[in-house]
């Protein structure tokens, strides 16, 4: 009885680390622009981490604004597609999308999505996995696209985000991928073949 008390208390006092969450919510997220320069239709994606915080942005076609599921706004189904099958409780069909994108904002304390389109600007704002805002401006851009920035549920993840391995992944994918433009924090990535193909800049005399 005693050991078995022990080995509890020392399993209290070392507890496992909790996963880097934020990592994880932009590996996903990338994956899905990733999907869109593979079809030709985004050439550039930026990457923000830092603490619980994160960013993803591309310059895709971004999701449509104006499509609905069954009665429901399509935006709505995919990033709260848990609450399925929504207020109008027929089988609407699943969008397997919409599990992806509401596992991420499930784990989100808040996340906002901007989607840019050539005559109009949409932005979401959840908390908490819900919807509570919807702001649509009838606004001309140039380019294209959707922004997703969102901050981790700080009880799910204790430690903030594992920059480098996340940098080191980002450079895995851009090997794969070597005429994506990408950037991580601000920076440009090049990898190591990009790195071997650009010219030398000239010496200082």
């Amino acid at each position: 009885m005693n050991a078995a008390k022990k080995l509890d208390s020392s399993i209290d006092a070392n507890p496992a680390p909790l996963p880097d969450l934020t990592s994880t919510a932009v590996r996903a997220l990338m994956l899905y622009s990733l999907a869109e320069f593979q079809s030709g239709n985004a050439s550039t994606i930026r990457v923000t981490a830092e603490g619980h915080s994160f960013s993803i942005a591309d310059n895709g076609r971004g999701h449509p604004i104006d499509k609905s599921v069954d009665g429901t706004s399509y935006l709505k189904f995919i990033y709260t597609h848990f609450d399925y099958p929504f207020e109008s409780g027929r089988g609407a069909p699943i969008q397997l999308q919409g599990i992806g994108m509401s596992l991420v904002n499930a784990l989100c304390s808040e996340l906002t999505l901007t989607v840019r389109k050539r005559d109009a600007t949409l932005q979401l704002l959840f908390r908490a996995g819900q919807l509570c805002e919807s702001n649509r401006t009838a606004v001309l851009s140039e380019e294209t696209g959707i922004t997703v920035s969102a901050k981790i549920n700080p009880q799910l993840q204790g430690c903030g985000v594992a920059a480098k391995p996340l940098e080191e992944w980002l450079l895995g994918v851009l090997a794969a991928s070597p005429s994506l433009k990408l950037f991580f924090n601000g920076r440009q990535l090049h990898s190591p073949q990009q790195n071997d193909a650009r010219p030398l800049e000239p010496l200082e005399r």
